[in-house]
């Protein structure tokens, strides 16, 4: 067996890097039992080698998560990880398996003193004020390109960077438009002061991240991914966790 394949099979187990906080719909639940479809596609992948999964949950950022992969202290890790050009000088990327849009959270009331007179696609295009971000992800730099003009604002979890726009703190949150659409879907009551825009020209794509040696254990990764019957979308996959959904609102009212 090559030695990348050989290790996990002598080891029986696959051991999967997955940020510290949950992140619903991929990645959720206690420690006795995670769910969400990065945790179905881990799984698959230690069924196809016929070992057990290990999930490492010790990373407390997307960027931690790509360095454990790195340091070599997991075999690989799925957990939203977008790719991108710097996270590919050190590690390896599979094909995606989502695709996304990038997407603007606006608050309503500072859009509209931003506007003044022009359309939204103005607007957008020569954005300004304060913009939030999860910090230690993607977006900080996607950010600093799509945007320039905008000022960066870094808060530690996409929860507080939502209620920073809701209250009208900044102007708007950025990230992909699953999250943004999980947002109306998850918080109606919000939606009266909150605008979804999502960026046609812009493209997020998740994929599994691979120690830069691993290059049989890649390929193994591309052909199961090339394998399922069903590519995801946005719209499905938040299609497929409504009821997780419904059950959190449920625990909240």
């Amino acid at each position: 067996m090559p030695p990348d394949i050989q290790r996990i099979l002598d080891r029986g187990k696959l051991t999967v890097a997955v940020l510290g906080q949950d992140n619903a719909p991929f990645f959720m639940g206690n420690p006795g039992h995670l769910e969400g479809l990065d945790i179905q596609l881990a799984q698959a992948l230690a069924d196809q080698l016929g070992v057990s999964l290990e999930v490492t949950r010790s990373a407390q950022t997307f960027d931690q998560v790509v360095d454990t992969v790195y340091g070599q202290k997991a075999d690989l890790a799925i957990s939203k990880i977008s790719r991108t050009l710097k996270r590919a000088q050190r590690v390896r990327f599979s094909r995606p398996y989502l695709r996304m849009r990038q997407g603007l959270l606006v608050n309503r009331l500072q859009m509209a003193e931003q506007t003044q007179g022009r359309s939204i696609v103005e607007t957008i295009r020569d954005l300004r004020g304060q913009v939030g971000v999860i910090e230690g992800s993607s977006y900080v730099g996607f950010l600093k390109q799509k945007f320039p003009q905008a000022s960066i604002v870094e808060y530690p979890t996409w929860e507080d960077t939502v209620g920073a726009v809701v209250r009208g703190d900044i102007l708007a949150a950025y990230r992909d438009e699953l999250e943004i659409k999980k947002v109306v879907r998850t918080r109606p009551d919000a939606a009266l002061q909150l605008q979804t825009i999502a960026l046609t020209d812009t493209q997020d794509s998740l994929a599994v991240v691979l120690p830069w040696s691993s290059a049989h254990l890649l390929a193994f990764v591309d052909q199961y991914l090339d394998t399922l019957a069903t590519q995801y979308t946005v719209d499905t996959v938040l299609d497929e966790y409504a009821d997780y959904w419904s059950a959190q609102r449920l625990k909240q009212s």
